[in-house]
């Protein structure tokens, strides 16, 4: 009898430890699920903050209200940090909350997305979306948008004609403005301050060509840096494959002048640039091309200070201009240089000059009133 219940007992125990294990299997389950999500993948796995920004980036665009990644070796509150590395012309993250993880290492999180006005009047310039209602703001600088690709843009125009134009208009109409407010959120330094108030600062300035460029389909990077030592912003704009630097701001004449509009900085090399500004190269694609600087393109580049004299001649005193802009490589200012304006100086009361840059980018505008 007692041979029975010992075997009894050993058969009860088996059985216990089999229905224990069976009982463990949905946790079992439930780790492998965790560790083959769909989601968990190589291209969704973040380490940095800059790398990640760029996906926040492109998912604002892409319209999302939300996306989820796996920070490896990050805190999730490190991530609270993020909106520092994104220059937030479309959009940024508002909330981020940890949602799972995969062992010690990944943190699932979730982001959220809060957008701006620029967002939606991209949207609605390239997809036909509407503003919505409670967007206000947006409304009126898409108001204002669709005015200025009305009467500047035309459909026979390349990338380059409409980087130009919108350039040019947003020079002459945008004063730089002297309000010395430091609120982050004051319109100086959004695109509708450039645009709707026509008073803005260098971000105001960088927002409103990046997305004027972008409403007609030319690629275009927003540049942090800095300028003579300043916090600034600029773009970088892609013509045929290639990357140009084109500081609208400092195309735009101190004091304001109106419908005066320079072009030193339009669309000009990393080396140019780095005369005066300074930047995180590897951040953004390297600019080393001139096939579309504005003084190429016009013609107006010149070996030799002899070659530019004719066509100056040419053009302020025959024709009559009051305004040429050239640059003569490796030129040295010399005001005995400009007699032969004294020629045709009966046209005008008066004759100026301005140079921009050195060396082999010297860039000299003659004004005439």
């Amino acid at each position: 009898m007692r041979k029975k219940t010992t075997a009894f007992t050993v058969i009860l125990i088996i059985a216990v430890v089999i229905v224990q294990l069976y009982l463990r299997v949905p946790e079992v389950q439930e780790k492998i699920a965790t560790y083959t999500e769909a989601d968990f993948n190589e291209e969704n796995i973040y380490s940095d903050l800059d790398t990640l920004a760029q996906r926040l980036d492109e998912e604002i665009l892409k319209g999302e209200e939300s996306f989820t990644v796996y920070l490896k070796d990050m805190d999730v509150d490190e991530i609270n940090q993020i909106n520092s590395s994104l220059n937030g012309i479309f959009g940024s993250g508002e909330t981020y909350q940890q949602v799972g993880a995969v062992g010690d290492s990944y943190k699932k999180v979730k982001i959220t997305i809060r957008r701006t006005i620029n967002y939606y009047v991209l949207k609605a310039c390239k997809d036909g979306n509407g503003i919505p209602e409670n967007q206000s703001k947006a409304d009126r600088l898409y108001e204002v948008v669709r005015q200025v690709l009305d009467s500047v843009i035309t459909d026979d125009m390349t990338d380059y004609d409409k980087e130009v134009a919108l350039h040019d208009y947003l020079v002459s109409h945008c004063r730089y403005s002297e309000d010395t407010t430091q609120e982050p959120e004051s319109d100086i330094y959004r695109a509708y301050g450039a645009l709707v108030d026509g008073d803005a600062v260098c971000n105001g300035y960088a927002e409103a060509m990046q997305l004027l460029l972008m409403c007609v389909g030319v690629n275009t990077q927003f540049v942090i840096g800095t300028a003579d030592g300043v916090d600034h912003a600029w773009n970088l704009v892609e013509l045929d494959g290639n990357w140009y630097h084109m500081d609208a701001t400092w195309d735009d004449p101190l004091p304001d002048q109106g419908d005066n509009v320079l072009h030193p900085y339009f669309n000009v090399t990393d080396d140019i640039m780095k005369k005066n500004h300074e930047w995180i190269a590897e951040d953004y694609p390297a600019a080393s091309h001139m096939e579309y600087n504005y003084y190429v393109k016009s013609q107006n580049y010149f070996s030799d200070f002899d070659s530019y004299k004719d066509s100056a001649y040419e053009v302020m005193v025959s024709h009559g201009n009051r305004t040429y802009e050239a640059v003569i490589q490796n030129y040295e200012e010399s005001e005995e240089d400009m007699q032969f304006l004294f020629d045709g100086s009966y046209r005008y009361n008066s004759i100026s000059w301005q140079t921009f840059g050195e060396g082999k980018y010297h860039v000299l505008v003659l004004h005439a009133q």
